[in-house]
């Protein structure tokens, strides 16, 4: 089944040998996009550069199922940019993308193809005197099923939102569930 391939990445998937390379996009507040390729590679007008980290993806297993999948991006040899974007902690629930690009006899990039989509359920960073790590965990669009959108109605909620305002100080003591047009 070709799931909508171009006819280019059909043709160049049918040859006996074929070179690929991972495209990883990252959307922390600076999108980062890098590659485990020798060279940058530009695809959908994007650059995704290489040689900054050092990346390794598990495989990601295709299963059919509607579950919670789970990948780990562990990337060594970080930049300073990298681990400034994970120390400030705001990266849960951002959108990571990962691609599989094929390319020609010549390293010309053909095209890409989808390999996982999801979004960053936990980052944990190593250090060491010769190496900095960082384990990006990402699930896909199922681990979030339960998620509860919106504003809490607590207290804490409301001070967020309008310091001194007492107009919640109590919302945690009502009835749970409450009926709405019985």
């Amino acid at each position: 089944m070709s799931r909508g391939l171009s006819s280019s990445l059909q043709t160049q998937i049918a040859k006996d040998a074929n070179k690929i390379a991972f495209l990883f996009e990252v959307k922390l507040s600076t999108i980062l996009r890098f590659t485990d390729y020798y060279a940058d590679v530009t695809y959908d007008s994007n650059t995704y550069e290489s040689g900054e980290n050092f990346v390794e993806v598990e495989v990601a297993n295709e299963t059919g199922e509607a579950k919670v999948e789970e990948i780990v991006l562990t990337l060594t040899n970080i930049t300073d940019t990298v681990r400034n974007l994970v120390d400030n902690g705001n990266y849960t629930d951002d959108e990571v993308n990962i691609f599989i690009a094929f390319f020609d006899e010549n390293e010309v990039l053909v095209d890409a193809i989808p390999y996982f989509s999801g979004f960053i359920t936990n980052v944990s960073a190593t250090d060491s005197y010769t190496n900095s790590t960082v384990a990006i965990a990402v699930a896909n669009q199922f681990s979030n099923w339960n998620l509860k959108k919106g504003q809490h109605f607590s207290d804490e909620s409301q001070q967020t939102f309008f310091s001194g305002d007492k107009g919640m100080e109590y919302a945690d003591q009502t009835k749970g569930d409450i009926r709405w047009g019985m």
